[in-house]
């Protein structure tokens, strides 16, 4: 793991008045199931059918629809929080593998979350190769709610959190055209330095995708929008309600 660094671009300036109001951020009613499921990438298990739904995502800063479909199936029981990601995809791009890559400059799949305050979140990541990155980031928000600056701990490591991916296609080969790739996570709450929710906790998070084409624009997805530049606007972050 690396010192504590600055992580993607810096938010950039904003304009001073935006065309249209902000619209309120995402939410998401998080069912707690008690059962248990096998981590494999395969999302065919019951309580991935009895999860929430999150869905469409959008570009993040103008909510332009997406090229492609993105899904989030989230659940929780007593020891974990749940995601499955569904990530349909003509084009899989990705060579990282090492753990804390810079794995936003290729394909990916990122979580930001927290059970507190927003101005330190968890920020996880999974990418078709089976790669993936933790860290803890503090961000320096401004009194009209935009990200000054934000700084992050790579030390950290989610030590107890277990995944899987599976790709229906090929990785790295444009010459064919893929179908999608899936992600089974399962993040511990011990991971995030959290109890386990009570009914009526509401946590703050949020849900993006980079999808990269051989030959098309780079698309920065997002399940909430961040209307302002940048995936770390943790006032953006959506609302998770247990």
């Amino acid at each position: 793991a690396g010192p504590a660094v600055p992580m993607h671009t810096a938010p950039a300036q904003a304009p001073e008045t935006l065309a249209a109001p902000m619209p309120d951020p995402r939410s998401a009613n998080v069912p707690r199931i008690d059962a248990e499921v096998t981590i494999d990438g395969a999302l065919d298990e019951r309580p991935w059918q009895a999860a929430a739904r999150l869905t469409p995502f959008v570009r993040h800063d103008t909510m332009a629809p997406s090229r492609v479909r993105t899904e989030v199936r989230v659940w929780y029981d007593q020891a974990a929080l749940y995601l499955g990601w569904i990530c349909e995809d003509a084009d899989i791009q990705a060579t990282l593998t090492r753990r804390d890559s810079r794995f936003w400059e290729e394909e990916v799949v990122e979580f930001f979350v927290t059970p507190a305050t927003l101005d330190r979140y968890f920020e996880l990541q999974w990418n078709p190769l089976g790669g993936t990155f933790d860290a803890i980031i503090q961000n320096d928000i401004a009194p009209d709610g935009r990200s000054r600056r934000f700084e992050g701990d790579w030390a950290y490591t989610a030590a107890t959190m277990t995944f899987a991916v599976q790709v229906d296609g090929s990785v790295q080969n444009s010459s064919d055209r893929d179908r999608r790739w899936t992600v089974e996570v399962r993040i511990p709450f011990v991971d995030l330095k959290a109890r386990t929710p009570g009914r009526g906790d509401v946590w703050r998070g949020n849900f993006y995708r980079f999808n990269r084409d051989h030959d098309g624009e780079a698309e920065q997805l997002s399940w909430s929008p961040t209307i302002w530049p940048g995936f770390h606007q943790p006032t953006r972050f959506g609302y998770l309600r247990f």
